[in-house]
């Protein structure tokens, strides 16, 4: 597997904001967000993991409390500081 660097790490980052953004109002699901980036699933679910623990995205819970996939949007906080400036 081809490590990548943390300069690319922080710009596929920047690329899912920005898908985020442009879906608002409505969540992705995690194998969109993936298919925009042309990232395998796993490798995007982590870097989703990493964000939502940074505060940026949240991960929207469904109907069904068992259900495996995920959807994502932006936080209220990260959107309440973008709408400041």
């Amino acid at each position: 597997m081809v490590k990548l660097s943390e300069e690319t790490i922080k710009l596929l980052k920047e690329d899912i904001l920005s898908i985020l953004h442009e879906s608002l109002p409505k969540s992705k699901f995690t194998k969109d967000i993936a298919k925009e980036l042309r990232r395998d699933k796993e490798f995007t679910l982590k870097l989703l993991s990493e964000m939502r623990g940074m505060g940026w995205i949240e991960e929207v819970r469904g109907r069904g409390t068992g259900s495996v996939r995920k959807k994502w949007r932006l936080s209220e906080g990260l959107l309440k500081a973008w709408k400041k400036k």
